[in-house]
């Protein structure tokens, strides 16, 4: 009988225990946060766009709640974002939407807009996003500006290839037509692109060591600028982000 009623004791004291947690975990869910911890959006050229920022909170309310909204930091230039001081999360609801607004104003190839939320007495937040944004090629062209991709090549031209991507992914210049020969020496390929633009230059090894056997560079110059170079052994690609001027 004694076994008995040590069982029941046991066990009584985990459903006590267990309710205790379950009250401590609920009274901590009072929380907010964005919807995501990055965004991005694109601008399209001389012109503006908008972006919609969620915030979700874990309990839903009889009133109104606001929350202010601070921007922490940005690499982006001034004027060319306009952040809401604050989002409403209405009644009855556990979301809200505020309306980052955005415009093409001596924008950088990519633009960072740091936001986190001060929430009102009685809700936790430890919340960040990121914003990035960026000029949406046009399909047109208003000023071409022309270099090369010279190349200095190591014994094994053969696995080397390259291709020029637009800010959203597109390539818009890529080689070689044809492989070049390994005990090729050197090439120089022509390259035209767009003034104002940003893109990305990736220089690819299918054997993964770059060009180090003995050793080789390449150097992508438009307009009499050097915007890329690398040398030697940078495994299977070389990877460099300009904007042509």
């Amino acid at each position: 009988m004694k076994k008995i009623a040590n069982i029941f004791l046991i066990l009584f004291s985990i459903i006590l225990f267990n309710g205790c947690e379950e009250d401590q975990f609920e009274s901590s869910l009072n929380y907010a946060s964005f919807g995501n911890s990055t965004y991005s959006a694109g601008v399209t050229p001389d012109g503006s766009s908008t972006i919609d920022i969620d915030v979700f909170t874990t309990k839903i309310a009889s009133s109104d709640r606001i929350f202010n909204v601070t921007v922490d930091g940005s690499s982006a230039p001034a004027g060319s974002y306009n952040v809401p001081s604050s989002v409403a999360v209405p009644s009855g609801t556990n979301k809200g939407t505020f309306t980052v607004e955005l415009s093409d104003t001596n924008l950088d190839c990519f633009n960072d807009v740091v936001m986190s939320l001060d929430p009102p007495d009685g809700v936790s937040a430890n919340s960040e996003t990121t914003l990035t944004y960026f000029q949406t090629p046009s399909s047109t062209c208003s000023s071409e500006v022309s270099g090369t991709l010279d190349f200095d090549f190591d014994d094994w031209a053969s696995e080397v290839s390259y291709e020029i991507r637009d800010v959203l992914g597109g390539v818009v210049v890529s080689g070689p037509a044809s492989p070049w020969s390994d005990g090729d020496i050197s090439a120089s390929m022509p390259v035209t692109l767009c003034s104002g633009r940003c893109y990305t230059l990736i220089v690819n090894d299918a054997f993964g060591d770059g060009l180090s056997s003995p050793g080789g560079s390449f150097t992508l110059t438009i307009d009499g600028v050097v915007y890329a170079t690398d040398q030697g052994n940078y495994g299977a690609s070389s990877s460099t982000g300009f904007q042509v001027n």
